[in-house]
């Protein structure tokens, strides 16, 4: 599917936090490639690996910090970039399966009332 984006000009997003788990097709069709903060040393190996293909070392990819990033553009190496971070709140960790589900029957009943 990228490399037939790619060849009728189509753009795709493709967003992961387990690079190795992509199918190694897909970086190599990718124009803009983004890296944030990685945990699992397998992950961190498989960035630093694809980033090392573009000839720019991304050592410290398992330390960044809220909003930056490592990224590239086709033919380019990776260079460390800050994001601004979105307005709204954003918890270190993800949702509980309960809160998951409490928010999504408040927003079912707040869509019932309107």
């Amino acid at each position: 599917m990228a490399s037939q984006a790619r060849k009728y000009g189509l753009g795709l997003v493709f967003a992961t936090q387990a690079p190795k788990g992509l199918h190694n097709r897909i970086p190599g069709n990718a124009a803009t490639q983004f890296f944030g903060l990685l945990t699992s040393m397998t992950q961190i190996d498989a960035a630093q690996e694809m980033a090392r293909a573009k000839g720019s070392p991304i050592t410290d990819v398992g330390r960044l910090t809220t909003g930056q990033f490592y990224a590239a553009i086709a033919g380019g190496e990776f260079v460390k970039m800050q994001a601004p971070i979105c307005l709204s709140h954003h918890p270190k960790s993800p949702l509980s399966s309960e809160e998951v589900v409490d928010r999504a029957i408040r927003g079912a009943s707040a869509a019932r009332r309107s």
